[in-house]
């Protein structure tokens, strides 16, 4: 029986169950598509197959596992380069999502719920980083 016959109730239920199978965890993307260089001020990430690499201006960060849902959200590590922490490694979850060449993310430590940050962070970009002495 074609959709348009059946009863108005199951064509809302069977579009009911696609739109939140297609809202549970993100858009599936290889770990490869977001592989290379993004970069802003004070910041600088490098993604790769298995995880990514964070350069910031009085810290440095780790990300623990492949980004390969967009929204993503992935454990890690976040250590402080300045102040009373200095080489004091915090698990930290990144959570973010891109749209083209654009990458927002967001940084909390676990351990205390605390934000290190937001960024937007572009494709490519190189970054500019002033290292904390």
């Amino acid at each position: 029986m074609p959709l348009t016959l059946r009863p108005r109730w199951i064509q809302l239920t069977l579009l009911a169950l696609i739109v939140v199978g297609c809202g549970s965890g993100g858009t599936p993307i290889g770990p490869s598509d977001l592989a290379g260089t993004w970069g802003a001020e004070n910041v600088v990430m490098t993604v790769t197959d298995v995880g990514a690499h964070l350069e910031l201006s009085c810290a440095h960060g780790d990300v623990a596992g492949a980004l390969k849902d967009n929204p993503f959200s992935v454990g890690g590590t976040w250590v402080r380069e300045g102040g009373p922490a200095i080489g004091d490694p915090r698990p930290a979850l990144y959570t973010g999502s891109v749209v083209g060449d654009t990458m927002t993310l967001s940084i909390r430590l676990t351990d205390t719920n605390e934000s290190v940050g937001s960024f937007t962070l572009i494709r490519g970009a190189a970054g500019r980083l002033v290292k904390c002495v």
